[in-house]
C-alpha cells in the first residue's frame, strides 16, 4: 500500500468517527469538508483490521457502498473512491451491475494478505431492501444519508457482519456508517441525531463537522450573502485540502437556506424547483404563539386520501388571516382521522364554531360503503362543506391572495410558528419540479410535485379558498370595506 495516506488526525471530528467502533455512526458536514474521503478510507481501514483466516493468512471482508441512484454513484461516489484506489494500481472495477472493486494484496511471510470486495448499489425506495437480502456482508457504507429512506439503513442493519464466516477468521468488527450534508430537521437523521438516540450495546453515535463559514452580527470584514453576514470559520475541517477562499466563493448568488446548509453546515430544508407559493416570506409572515379568537369560528381545511391533512385557521372582517394549528397523519384512514380532528376541536378550540372545508372530490360515494367522506364527517357532528372548485390554479390563487394584501401595514397572512410543516410547505417544500433549462432560463413542470409536503398545502389551499378568498377571487376587489355591507346607492326609498 505504498503511497496511501489515509492520516486524518489533523480533522478531529473525522478523527473520532473514525476511532469510534459503533455499531452505526454518522458523519454530518458542510461541502467540501472531506466526509466522502474518511468514508471512502474507512472501508480499507477496517479491512485492515479483520482478521487473517487460517487457512491462508488472507483477511477477507465484504463491503456495500449505497446511494440514491446510479448516476450518483458513478459521477461522485465512486469518482472519490477510484482517487483513493485508482483501477490501475488496485486492479479494474466491474463496470456491468453489481458494480464491483476487488481489491487484492497478497500475504508476504508473515503480513497478511488483503482480499477487499467492494459492491456499489443504488437503492433509492424502500422496495429496494429486497435488493440487500442475499448480500452477506461485513459492513457498509451509506453516502450522503439524507436522500435515503431510514428503511434502507434499517434492511441493511440484519446483512452486515456475515461475512467472513468463521472457518475464516470471521468478522473483526460490524457495522453501518453514513455521511450526508445537513438534512432538514424533520428527517431521520435528525430525529437519531437530537431527538430520539438509539442507546445500548450497539449504539448509534452521529458527528457533526463545524461550518465552513461562521454566521455573525454585522462586522467590518464580513462578507454579506443571503441577508446576513459571513466570516470564515477557524475551526473548520479539510481546509488543508481546499483552494484558497474555498467558501467565500460560495456565498455569492445564494439564498440563505442553502448558505446555512452547505456552507454553515445546520439543518435546513434547501427547496428544490420553484415554490408553489413564491409570496410567501416567513421572516414577515411567520409569528409565535398566535391566540384563536374566540368570537371567530375556527375554519379548517382538509386534504382527504390515505395522507389526510388539515389546516386550522380563523378569517378576520378585514380580510386578515390567522394559521393557528396543523394536523397530519401518515398512512390513516378518513375515519382514524376525523377522530382526531374531533379530539383537537374539543382540546384546542373548544367552545367554537368549527366550518370545515375540502375538495369537492370527497363528494363521491365510496364504492363499498356509499358515503361520501363529507356524509363521514357529518355524522359526528362536523359541519363539512366542499369548496367551489378543487383546480389547482385556483386553489394556489387563493392561497397567495392574503401573501400579497397588506392590512395596517402588515402582511393579511399570519402563521403560528408552530405550524412547522405547512411553513416548510409554503417556503418551497410543495413546489414546481425543475425538468431542465431552455434559453438560459429554468423550466419547470406544469403541475406541482406531490410530495410529504403537498398534501399540508393542498389543505392550506382548501382552507382559504372556501375561507372567503374564492368570493374574492370571483368578484374583485374593489369593495369600499372588505367583507362588510354592500350599501345600494338608490335615488328613491325602497320602502
Amino acid at each position: 500500500m505504498h503511497g496511501l495516506n489515509l492520516d486524518f488526525s489533523n480533522q478531529p471530528t473525522v478523527w473520532k468517527f473514525l476511532n469510534d467502533n459503533a455499531f452505526f455512526r454518522g458523519l454530518l458536514g458542510p461541502v467540501g469538508s472531506g466526509k466522502s474521503y474518511a468514508c471512502a478510507s474507512e472501508i480499507m481501514l477496517r479491512a485492515v483490521k479483520q482478521v487473517a483466516s487460517p487457512k491462508d493468512n488472507v483477511k477477507y471482508s465484504r463491503f456495500v457502498v449505497v446511494r440514491n441512484s446510479y448516476p450518483e454513484l458513478r459521477t461522485t461516489t465512486i469518482k472519490t473512491w477510484l482517487e483513493i484506489f485508482p483501477e490501475n494500481q488496485w486492479g479494474a472495477m466491474r463496470w456491468s451491475p453489481p458494480l464491483t472493486h476487488h481489491l487484492k494484496l497478497p500475504a508476504r511471510g508473515d503480513i497478511a494478505g488483503i482480499d477487499c470486495e467492494v459492491i456499489f448499489l443504488a437503492l433509492d425506495q424502500p422496495k429496494d431492501v429486497r435488493k440487500l437480502l442475499s448480500l452477506e456482508l461485513t459492513g457498509a457504507w451509506v453516502n450522503e444519508a439524507r436522500e435515503l429512506p431510514l428503511s434502507i439503513v434499517q434492511g441493511l442493519t440484519h446483512r452486515v457482519g456475515r461475512f467472513p464466516t468463521k472457518s475464516n477468521g470471521g468478522c473483526a468488527w460490524r457495522g453501518i456508517w453514513a455521511d450526508t450534508n445537513p438534512p432538514d430537521s424533520d428527517s431521520w437523521w435528525h430525529n437519531l441525531a437530537e431527538k430520539e438516540p438509539i442507546k445500548g450495546k450497539f449504539k448509534w453515535n452521529f458527528y457533526r463537522q463545524p461550518g465552513g463559514m461562521s454566521e455573525v452580527g454585522y462586522q467590518e470584514d464580513a462578507i454579506q450573502a443571503g441577508g446576513k453576514y459571513w466570516i470564515p470559520n477557524d475551526k473548520a475541517e479539510n481546509i488543508r485540502n481546499l483552494p484558497p477562499g474555498y467558501y467565500e466563493q460560495q456565498l455569492g448568488g445564494k439564498e440563505l437556506d442553502w448558505l446555512r446548509c452547505y456552507v454553515g453546515g445546520k439543518y435546513v430544508y434547501v427547496k428544490e424547483g420553484k415554490s408553489v407559493w413564491q409570496e410567501f416570506d416567513a421572516s414577515s409572515m411567520v409569528d409565535d404563539q398566535i391566540q384563536p379568537d374566540k368570537e371567530l369560528p375556527i375554519q379548517i381545511g382538509i386534504d382527504f386520501g390515505l395522507t389526510p391533512a388539515c389546516v386550522f385557521g380563523q378569517r378576520y372582517a378585514t380580510g386578515k388571516w390567522h394559521i393557528l394549528h396543523e394536523l397530519v397523519s401518515e398512512d390513516m384512514g378518513l375515519e382514524r382521522f376525523a377522530q382526531m380532528l374531533l379530539y383537537e376541536l374539543n382540546t384546542r378550540f373548544e367552545n367554537m364554531e368549527p366550518i370545515i372545508w375540502g375538495d369537492p372530490a370527497g363528494s363521491a360515494r365510496d364504492q363499498i360503503f356509499e358515503v361520501t367522506s363529507f356524509d363521514h364527517l357529518r355524522s359526528i357532528g362536523l359541519n363539512a362543506r366542499p369548496t367551489a372548485s378543487n383546480d389547482f390554479k385556483v386553489r394556489r390563487e387563493a392561497g397567495a391572495m392574503p401573501m400579497t394584501r397588506m392590512i395596517d401595514g402588515d402582511s393579511a397572512l399570519r402563521v403560528d410558528s408552530r405550524c412547522r410543516k405547512l411553513i416548510k410547505s409554503l417556503a418551497g417544500g410543495y413546489h414546481f419540479k425543475r425538468v431542465g433549462i431552455s434559453g438560459g432560463t429554468d423550466r419547470f413542470r406544469d403541475a406541482p410535485n406531490k410530495n410529504m409536503h403537498s398534501h399540508i398545502g393542498d389543505a392550506f389551499g382548501y382552507l382559504l379558498l372556501g375561507g372567503g378568498e374564492h368570493k374574492r377571487l370571483v368578484h374583485g376587489s374593489n369593495r369600499r370595506s372588505y367583507g362588510g355591507a354592500n350599501i345600494a346607492k338608490l335615488d328613491f326609498d325602497v320602502f
